[in-house]
């Protein structure tokens, strides 16, 4: 009995679990179990990675805003400092080995800076370390960079009589050497030129610059052009002829005084076109010294031609004239840095600013020319004496034989100054050379008033050799060379130093905008010239991709 139930139970056991062995039901469970945990460690990764990946990103938007910050010319802080503390705001831990920093110039002027930042650190994961990843490193590397453009600057500066009142003048020249040391000073990477156009009844390019241009009428009293109307519609110096491309000559201006009392002597005090070398164009320079000494050295004399004045700034921004700056490069007798040889720019060239500063404190005023018939040719007069005592024989032709020479010196009828051919004909003086020796009363009064006693006589002889612009013709020049300055993408700033209404609009009209026309009177002079070097300050910063050797692996 007890066998047969013991065979019963191993029978009905060994049923049992072959029936539960061939049973199907509940697989799914154990294979959805087993997919459960492989979504379980894949949605883990995931999000450990995207965790991850938004610190990565957060390090590295704080590294790129922190580089930005650091670079930024405007900002005094040390830049490893800014970036250490910009990025401690942000969680962020960074080491002082881990910020390079390369700067151009000198404190306080900083006209470059470069800056690169490598960040490492590791993420602490989740659920990744269950399959053996406890931490994901990163890497956040950014650099930036401030620099200068290569500048060009015409600084053009009033020094016509009115500046000599009311401590103009020296105002003035404070509140400009501030400016060209402002400009010039730290940078030095050659990338800044200021050309100083001195002005006041014309403009003296210099011997040098002069020499560079093609002119007629040519002497050595004085270096000025005259220009026709035409020529401020361009910003080049000189128009060229359609044909040929060749350039239309400009009249060389005469050296003669329009405006000397006859009482006050012979010679010239008020040219036209001054001959003081402080009162030339210095160009394209980059000597803070040598600039602002011309500046300390201007005085204040004659009438007021901006529209002259502006066309020469506006020229020696014009790609044109750079022939002539390498030939100034190659004189011996000039100082112009090599390293501007490709100047002036071309017009298109993106990475070059161009700029004129220019001031005046009154309005454009009557410009005198002599008339070409009076400046070519022999004159007819006679140089005698000696070089300390010179004296003056008009020759009188048409007179009798007593009355044919006339010393304006003595003021009376004298023999002739010389029986030899030769040597009478070396006495003669050209019509440019008479004009350069007397002033233009002197001579109608002593040659031709007091030798006849006709008032009629003196002013024919006085008012014929000459012509003039006026300042309403003076103004639609100067508004034709701003606005073609102004198309070529040159910015004007200008200064109405205790000006008129009239000179106000017509500085304002030239300006790049209201905005860069200042209104001053007195020492506000100082504001206007500071305001316009920071804004040039602020204009010529750009990023740059060129970056020294160091940060290429940063």
């Amino acid at each position: 009995m007890l066998r047969f139930w013991t065979r019963r139970f191993w029978w009905t056991a060994h049923s049992n679990a072959k029936r539960f062995g061939d049973n199907e039901e509940g697989s799914l469970i154990i294979f959805s179990l087993f997919i459960f945990i492989v979504m379980l460690m894949f949605g883990g990764i995931a999000v450990d990675l995207m965790l991850y990946e938004n610190k990565r990103t957060h390090v590295q938007n704080s590294t790129d805003r922190a580089v930005l910050a650091a670079a930024n010319l405007n900002q005094s802080v040390d830049p490893k400092s800014v970036v250490a503390d910009y990025l401690n705001k942000a969680g962020v831990a960074v080491q002082d080995d881990d910020i390079d920093v390369y700067e151009i110039g000198t404190a306080p002027v900083i006209t470059g800076r470069q800056v690169a930042v490598n960040v490492t650190g590791a993420f602490d994961t989740i659920l990744m370390h269950l399959v053996g990843v406890n931490s994901l490193s990163y890497n956040a590397s950014s650099q930036a960079e401030e620099s200068v453009n290569d500048i060009e600057v015409s600084l053009i500066l009033d020094i016509s009589g009115s500046m000599g009142s009311n401590s103009k003048l020296s105002n003035m020249q404070s509140a400009a050497k501030d400016f060209v040391s402002g400009i010039l000073e730290g940078a030095s990477d050659d990338r800044v030129s200021v050309s100083l156009v001195p002005y006041s009844t014309q403009v003296s390019a210099g011997p040098e610059l002069l020499a560079q241009l093609s002119t007629t009428h040519n002497h050595s009293s004085s270096h000025c052009v005259n220009f026709e109307t035409a020529d401020f519609g361009t910003t080049a110096i000189q128009r060229v002829n359609p044909g040929n491309g060749t350039p239309i000559a400009l009249s060389q201006t005469a050296h003669f005084d329009p405006w000397r009392h006859y009482n006050s002597g012979r010679s010239l005090y008020y040219p036209v076109c001054r001959s003081n070398s402080y009162a030339e164009i210095l160009p394209w320079s980059n000597d803070a010294i040598e600039i602002n000494n011309q500046i300390d050295d201007l005085t204040a004399r004659g009438n007021t031609s901006i529209d002259v004045a502006v066309k020469w700034g506006a020229a020696l921004l014009d790609p044109s004239m750079n022939s002539a700056l390498n030939a100034l490069i190659a004189n011996p007798n000039v100082t112009v840095d090599s390293a501007f040889s490709p100047r002036p720019h071309p017009y298109t060239n993106t990475d070059a600013l161009k700029f004129i500063v220019v001031m005046t404190d009154g309005i454009n005023t009557r410009q005198y020319y002599l008339r070409d018939s009076y400046k070519e040719g022999l004159s007819d007069m006679y140089r005698t004496g000696t070089p300390s005592n010179p004296q003056y024989v008009m020759h009188l032709p048409g007179n009798s034989s007593n009355q044919r020479w006339w010393n304006l010196n003595t003021r009376n009828y004298v023999s002739a100054p010389s029986n030899d051919p030769t040597t009478l004909a070396a006495m003669r003086l050209t019509k440019l050379a008479m004009w350069s020796q007397m002033s233009m009363k002197w001579r109608a009064y002593n040659g031709f008033y007091r030798r006849t006693w006709n008032a009629d006589d003196y002013y024919d002889e006085l008012y014929d050799p000459r012509t003039y612009t006026n300042d309403t013709a003076k103004d639609d020049r100067m508004e034709d060379i701003c606005d073609a300055a102004k198309d070529e993408g040159i910015v004007i700033f200008s200064i109405g130093f205790e000006v008129t209404d009239h000179s106000a609009n017509v500085m304002r009209d030239c300006a790049s905008t209201p905005n860069h026309f200042y209104r001053v009177e007195g020492l506000d002079i100082e504001y206007a010239f500071a305001s316009i070097k920071n804004q040039i300050n602020q204009l010529k910063l750009t990023q740059s991709d060129n970056l020294p050797s160091s940060f290429e692996n940063a």
